[in-house]
């Protein structure tokens, strides 16, 4: 995949916002942490699989996806920090070998601003 995709006006993303985007057949979460970064990663939980917006209680805003700058599945809790690692699994669900050994396993892309506008670039390792 080469080249930037532009996909949402930087003024669009607030700090602790969320939005819903597709970019190249893919369904992303885009937001932006308290230190203004912005992020793009896979709108589906690496745990189930779930659609993570899906398990929002009816009403509630995306940014109620962000716990401290990190998304939380509201599925079964699992929490991801921006370099794709998973972070915190409850107490009682089982922790897989990948998640121990610290490795991402959310989806994320490359972002960056240009010119007013966020682009997404490549799937990042």
């Amino acid at each position: 995949m080469a080249g930037w995709i532009a996909v949402a006006e930087s003024s669009a993303l607030a700090v602790g916002a969320v939005l819903e985007i597709s970019c190249r057949d893919e369904d992303l979460l885009l937001y932006r942490d308290a230190d203004g970064n912005c992020h793009a990663v896979t709108a589906y939980c690496p745990h189930l699989k779930n659609y993570m917006p899906n398990g929002l209680i009816p009403g509630a805003g995306l940014e109620n996806l962000l716990i401290e700058d990190e998304l939380q599945c509201p599925y079964h809790g699992w929490r991801f920090n921006a370099e794709g690692q998973c972070t915190h699994i409850p107490q009682g669900q089982r922790v897989p070998p990948v998640v121990r050994a610290g490795k991402p396993i959310l989806r994320r892309w490359a972002v960056r601003e240009a010119e007013g506008d966020i682009e997404i670039g490549q799937l990042l390792p």
